[in-house]
């Protein structure tokens, strides 16, 4: 007698087909998620530039590093915070576009306190705004041109040595205010509107609330960071365009971002 074989090879044919049209689940898949239940689109990452230039009205586009020299004959530049005033930091190994963060307050001689973006630590992630973080100056001449910052996300203590530029003011070299801004092309506007409403959300990390620090304080954190080429090379980062030494002797306390940039 002879067997049809085609009826056992149709059924598992037609088996093959509805189990491929089934929509595949992860093997391990929480049954009680739901889309509703997963987490939203992360908060889009805010670079440093836009939000300095929304805070402060000084109106430079381009990577941080670009700041100080774009400043020259447009704005005035110095070596004494002000409130408003913006603190260019040079590039350095762990941030090789460099850092510009606003002056919100002046605590003493030697502590400020600034508001930046960008720059993360512990549980504070990065593209987001921090307020009132303590920035110290390690100077030997208490010129602001090495300065160590509060470590976000913790509060009671600074990361390594790091060499800036200096100040730039919202205000012409000659001390007037300027009022004609310059028109800003359509991605520079995006980002300055991204910046104002990151400024209207609560910050990832509030810095110090508990006052300055006692002036021996400051003079013993500048000493712990007095290694050859970086506080006691200070004098070479006044010249123009020099770049400042790498320092990698800290880097379990670097908490800047590598690529700071843009627009």
């Amino acid at each position: 007698m002879r067997v049809d074989r085609r009826g056992p090879r149709i059924a598992l044919a037609t088996v093959l087909v509805l189990a491929l049209s089934v929509p595949a689940f992860p093997l391990f898949a929480n049954p009680s998620s739901s889309p509703s239940s997963r987490p939203s689109a992360a908060t889009p990452v805010l670079q440093c530039v836009p939000f300095a230039r929304y805070l402060s009205g000084i109106d430079i586009m381009g990577d941080a590093r670009t700041w100080w020299a774009q400043a020259e004959g447009r704005y005035a530049r110095g070596n004494r915070p002000e409130v408003g005033a913006v603190l260019v930091f040079r590039p350095s190994g762990s941030m090789r576009l460099g850092h510009v963060s606003v002056v919100t307050g002046l605590e003493s001689s030697r502590e400020i306190l600034v508001d930046h973006a960008n720059w993360p630590g512990p549980g504070v992630p990065k593209g987001r705004i921090s307020r009132r973080v303590s920035v110290i100056d390690v100077s030997p001449r208490n010129d602001w041109t090495m300065v160590r910052v509060e470590i976000h996300g913790r509060g009671s203590d600074y990361g390594r040595t790091y060499a800036t530029w200096g100040f730039i003011y919202p205000r012409d070299p000659g001390g007037r205010a300027i009022t004609d801004r310059q028109p800003m092309p359509e991605r520079v506007e995006r980002a300055t509107q991204r910046a104002a409403a990151a400024a209207a959300r609560p910050p990832a990390f509030v810095g110090r609330l508990n006052g300055s620090l006692e002036g021996s304080r400051i003079i013993e954190l500048a000493e712990a960071t007095d290694r050859p080429g970086i506080v006691g090379g200070t004098a070479s980062f006044t010249t123009a365009g020099a770049e400042p030494p790498r320092d990698f002797a800290d880097e379990i306390s670097v908490w800047g971002a590598p690529d700071r940039s843009l627009r």
